[in-house]
């Protein structure tokens, strides 16, 4: 049997549904024990929004991780908070939101768990991103969005999480984008890389908390107001 068969077969039987591999990314064949075996681009049968990632690890004893859980809980975080979330972009703006959780914090019996159960009561040592790619024609006017982002900023940050972040992509119109936002919590692609005119970015982060500054962050950036997010914003070249 393949390396993505026993994945497969086993996030079946591990939590009692059927999955759909969208793409397999070759692991290392003389290090496998070590560093993993085929890395899996999995979805749950009917759901392509929910996408996740499902891996072989040590293929002498089958075992396998996955970050489904993570991925279940970002789904429902998304349509808990997205009348609010909506409200601040404009309309049909492509947007995901992603959440890090260690596998070591999680268990299969959690996967039934509201997410927020979790974050209230289990564990708030995680970290919540919002991304989003706002289609403009031409250079941005980042300061029409500066209300929009301190707000969303501020949404992030009332979940209580140790993390949490909001980053915009600033995105030639012409680009459809829909696919790298619907896989963005497991592509590990950033704005500067993506394969799309892109203008630039805004990412704000728990360092930029007034109530809580990182020492390490330039204080012209701490978000006092939304005017401090314009001073967010990163061009990007050609």
């Amino acid at each position: 049997m393949s390396s993505e068969s026993k994945v497969l077969a086993k996030l079946e039987e591990k939590y009692n549904q059927k999955f759909s591999i969208e793409g397999v990314k070759e692991g290392s064949k003389a290090f496998a024990q070590m560093y993993g075996k085929d890395r899996l681009t999995v979805h749950p049968e009917g759901n392509k929004e929910l996408v996740f990632l499902a891996q072989e690890v040590k293929a002498a004893e089958g075992d396998f991780k996955d970050n489904f859980i993570q991925a279940k809980w970002a789904e429902e975080l998304k349509q808990q908070l997205s009348a609010d979330i909506e409200k601040e972009l404009p309309e049909g703006t492509p947007y995901k939101i992603q959440l890090f959780v260690s596998n070591n914090d999680i268990e299969k019996s959690m996967l039934d768990m509201p997410v927020e159960d979790y974050l209230k009561n289990v564990n708030q040592n995680v970290s919540v991103v919002l991304l989003a790619g706002i289609k403009t024609a031409g250079e941005p006017q980042v300061e029409k969005y500066k209300e929009n982002i301190y707000n969303l900023y501020q949404l992030m940050k009332g979940l209580g999480t140790t993390g949490y972040s909001v980053t915009i992509g600033f995105v030639d119109e012409s680009e459809d984008i829909s696919d790298y936002v619907r896989t963005s919590f497991i592509n590990n692609i950033s704005w500067s890389n993506l394969d799309a005119k892109v203008y630039g970015n805004v990412t704000i982060d728990e360092r930029h908390d007034p109530e809580n500054p990182s020492g390490g962050v330039d204080p012209s950036l701490i978000l006092e107001s939304p005017e401090t997010v314009v001073e967010h914003y990163e061009p990007l070249g050609e």
